[in-house]
Parts: C-alpha cells; sequence; structure tokens
C-alpha cells in the first residue's frame, strides 16, 4: 500500500476520532477524507499538467487536506506558509513553476499577482460523504515525487528538495517502528509544514490513526498562548527542535508531573546538545528522548539514538546515533556521506545543483552532508560541525550565502559577510551580519537608524527567521593571500573566536 492508501485504512478503522486538533476546534478522520475527496475533485476541475502543485496557507486542517489532495491527484506538492515574503514566495514560484497554486487563505493583491491568481481552496463539512467514494488509483506512489521542499540556497535563489514517494514511505515505517508505539498517539506539530520537521508528525501520526496536535503561528510565537496551550492538550509524543524546547524549559511548570501523558521527545532540525539533554531528562525523568540527524535531502532523518543519563555524562555532544535500515553513513575526507534509499532525487529542475551534492556508490543514490564527523567503533556516528556555509540556527538550516546575496542587493551595501556565533556547547546563538557600506554612519544614532532600514529591506526576501541577529560596520575586511575575504580573520575580529 501506498502511503495514501495506509492513511485512509487507518482512518476508516477510527472514523470519529480526531486527525488533527487545533486551538479552537479539531477535526476527524472522516472530516479529513471529506476534504481530501472534495479538493481532489477541484484539482481535476482544473485540468492542469502533472507539474507540482504549490500550496500556500498557515499550518492548519485545510492546508494539510490540501497537500494530501494533491497527492491523490498523483502530482507533487510544494508547501509555502502563508507568511513567506512576498519576494522569496515569487523566488519559489518562479523556480517551481507550478502547474497550479492552491491556496488556504485570503491572499492581498500584490500575493495574488506573483502567484498568477491562485485558486482559494473549498472545503464545505455540510455535503454528504460515503468513504467508499474516495478514488485513490492516482495517489503517488513508487519513485514518484510526493513533495519539493524550497530551502535556502548559497545565490539567494532558494532550491527545491524533491523527495519521492518511497523516500517518505521507508521514512515512515522506521518512525513507526523504531520509536515507542501507543495505542493512540497525539504527536505534537510544532514545526511549519514548509520545513521538512514536519513530516515526523504528519505520516507517522495519520497512518497510524493517531492525532496530530498543531500549533498556530500564534501560539508558536506567544509564550502565554503556548503554555496555555499546551497545558491543555493532551500529547504523547513531542517533536520539535532543541530550540523550541529550549524556550518551554524556561516555565519551571514544563514538568512530568503537569504533563504525565508526554511519554517520548524526538528532537531534529539542529543539534541537540548536553546542556538541553540534562534538564529534559530532569524535567521528564520517565520520558524516552530521542536525538535524530538528517538534512532535508535525507527525507527528515536518517539516524537516531535514545539519550541516557549515561550518555550525557560521557559525551560532551551528543552522538547521532546509528543510520536507520536501508541507510548506510561513510566518511570521506571528514565528511559524512549519506547512501540510500533516504537520499532524495535531487534539486527540482535544478541539474547543476543536483551534481554537485547527489551522486552514487556501488550503484546507489549518496548525498554530500556537508557535515563533518565520525563513526565510533560501536558505529555511533558523530556530528564536528559543519565543512561549508550552511549552519542551524532555532532549527532552520539557513545557507549564510543567501541571507549575503540578498544584503548585497541592497543599494547602500558595499560588502556583506554573515558568521555565526557558537557557544561553548556548539550550538549557533546569533548570526552576525559584518556590513562595508556606503552610507556614512557618524552616530550610533544613524547607525540604529541604518540597521532599521537594512532589516527592513532585507524582510522584503527573505524569511524572518533568517534575519541577523546583530549588525557590525567596518570599513575594510581583511583579505587571505588569495584576496578573498579572510571569514576566519573576519569572524576573530568581530566575534573574539
Amino acid at each position: 500500500m501506498n502511503l495514501l492508501q495506509q492513511i485512509y485504512q487507518a482512518g476508516l478503522k477510527h472514523k470519529d476520532r480526531l486527525a488533527v486538533s487545533q486551538s479552537e476546534q479539531g477535526f476527524t478522520y472522516t472530516q479529513l477524507f471529506q476534504a481530501i475527496h472534495q479538493i481532489t475533485q477541484q484539482i481535476k476541475a482544473t485540468h492542469v499538467s502533472e507539474r507540482p502543485i504549490l500550496v500556500f496557507g498557515k499550518n492548519d486542517f485545510l492546508t494539510l487536506a490540501t497537500m494530501l489532495a494533491v497527492s491523490n491527484s498523483g502530482r507533487a506538492y510544494i508547501p509555502v506558509d502563508a507568511h513567506t515574503p512576498l519576494e522569496r514566495t515569487g523566488m519559489i514560484f518562479n523556480a517551481a513553476k507550478p502547474s497550479l497554486v492552491l491556496t488556504t487563505v485570503e491572499l492581498q493583491s500584490d500575493y495574488r499577482d506573483v502567484l498568477k491568481d491562485p485558486i482559494t481552496v473549498n472545503y464545505d463539512a455540510s455535503v454528504a460523504f460515503d468513504w467508499a467514494d474516495v478514488d485513490l488509483k492516482s495517489s503517488i506512489r513508487g519513485n514518484q515525487s510526493n513533495y519539493i521542499i524550497y530551502t535556502s540556497g548559497t545565490t539567494g535563489t532558494p532550491k527545491g528538495v524533491e523527495v519521492s514517494h518511497d523516500n517518505l514511505l521507508t521514512f515512515t515505517n522506521w518512525m513507526n517502528q523504531d520509536f515507542e508505539k501507543f495505542e493512540h498517539n497525539h504527536f505534537l506539530e510544532q514545526a511549519l509544514y514548509s520545513f521538512d520537521l514536519s513530516i515526523f508528525s504528519i505520516y507517522p501520526s495519520l497512518t497510524t490513526a493517531g492525532t496530530l496536535v498543531s500549533l498556530s503561528r500564534d501560539e508558536t510565537m506567544n509564550f502565554k498562548l503556548l503554555f496555555e496551550r499546551l497545558n491543555r492538550s493532551e500529547i504523547n509524543t513531542w517533536i520539535s527542535t532543541p530550540s523550541f524546547v529550549d524556550i518551554c524549559l524556561l516555565d519551571r511548570s514544563f514538568v512530568e508531573e503537569n504533563h504525565p501523558t508526554l511519554q517520548q521527545f524526538i528532537f531534529c532540525g539542529e543539534e541537540l546538545t548536553v546542556k538541553t539533554a540534562e534538564k529534559l531528562l530532569q524535567a521528564f525523568p520517565h520520558a524516552q528522548i530521542y536525538n535524530t540527524y538528517g538534512p532535508t535531502e535525507a527525507t527528515g532523518a536518517i539516524s537516531q539514538t535514545l539519550v541516557t543519563q549515561e550518555m550525557v555524562k560521557h559525551y560532551h555532544r551528543l552522538p547521532l546515533g546509528h543510520a536507520k535500515p536501508g541507510v548506510e553513513i561513510q566518511i570521506l575526507d571528514g565528511e559524512l556521506i549519506i547512501i540510500g534509499d533516504s537520499v532524495a532525487k535531487g534539486y527540482f529542475e535544478n541539474p547543476e545543483k543536483t551534481k554537485q551534492a547527489f551522486f552514487e556508490i556501488d550503484g546507489k543514490r549518496a548525498y554530500h552532508s556537508g557535515d563533518a564527523g565520525s563513526i565510533d567503533p560501536d558505529g555511533l556516528v558523530h556530528y564536528q560541525g559543519r565543512i561549508d556555509f550552511q549552519v542551524k540556527f532555532n532549527g532552520f538550516r539557513i545557507e549564510l550565502q543567501d541571507i549575503e546575496a540578498n544584503l548585497q542587493l541592497i543599494d547602500q551595501v558595499e560588502k556583506a559577510i554573515v558568521l555565526p556565533k557558537v557557544s561553548d556547547d556548539h550550538k549557533v546563538v546569533a548570526l552576525v551580519a559584518v556590513i562595508q557600506t556606503k552610507v556614512e554612519l557618524p552616530t550610533r544614532a544613524y547607525e540604529r537608524n541604518y540597521t532599521k532600514l537594512l532589516k527592513s529591506e532585507l524582510l522584503k526576501s527573505v524569511m524572518e527567521y533568517m534575519l541577523p541577529t546583530k549588525f557590525v560596520y567596518l570599513d575594510e575586511f581583511p583579505l587571505n593571500a588569495n584576496g578573498k575575504i579572510d571569514r576566519k580573520m573576519l569572524a576573530t575580529q568581530v566575534l573574539g573566536n
């Protein structure tokens, strides 16, 4: 069975169980397939080509149903969050050239212009529905592309990671087999659908008739709303970035006594530090805590390890675990190379970038992770930082050169370098933009106003999470023997490291 068929079979057995729990409303599996059926019919009525379909919306029931309906129509979906800046939305649209754009939110005219008159999704819960009406014959399967997620690119233009159905199927099967199992599992859905961490919740939950406890943007951005929601929600499996749980651990009420149903934590998206693991083990002494690892190009995650008290005492940097079935990890010139059935198809319609990052070893798909690492005698994989200009900041993978490229498009900016500030426990805690500007900044007041201007201009083309946390202005950048900007010397000068 393909994934949508698995979800259908699970839902059919638990028709009235909540598939999605939002802040003020819940939606059953019957409502989910009713919506999938209606939206699939809406897609068929457009008679568009087989190219991917862009889905523009928030993290909610209707956007989820729309993504699954796109899969049911036999096309790949491209999730784009409703809070994506206009210019970046246009970049993704132009790169993807989708056959259709479906939106689940009301759009302003400038977004409608960029997305070429998107169609607003319709769902009417009052329309009669029979499970037998659902036709899954055309749904995505095999090596067909299941989704395309656009990530940060070195030139400032996002690149689309093209993940097949079978990539996603092997990931989902692994999640359902190698982690804790519950009769009715409630999964926290914290990540944006446009961030691949979201697949950790969506597919393992829906294929086992679980419930997605979906957090809204307002809830993730507002500490008070977040804890009100967490305190009234049943959650068994917590899936988030380590940075998000760090925020929650600031509240003393976030402990096992107040959340007795919370039985396992699964982390990905950035490094889980020993400090965070120690705090979590103290707050939830009986919960299982898993550290996982994997880039978007390897379909979510490809390794996991159970974090224990003994582990945090033994290691100064937590291991990434053992590779999942179907995946092999090799070390070539100090770099972690991922090989096997989790490696994505490549970057969508970008053969040059695909050739740089993807290749074959012994007839199997392989990917240059860009991560430095090692494998110990017990087969545990260890992370030792990045070997290029990518960083993980607050759970998001960011190409520093993406930010630099967009900064340098601003008229007054002569040169721009973005440096990651790293804490003692190897975590990126800030992004520092070092700017050589054409504008004179005679006083601190001028500098502050200019920084506000740069931030405002930059937010037109990059995501909010990519915005540098600090701006430093220099008259000249240090150069190396080749006449190139010396990043190491610059980092020493600006950051003191």
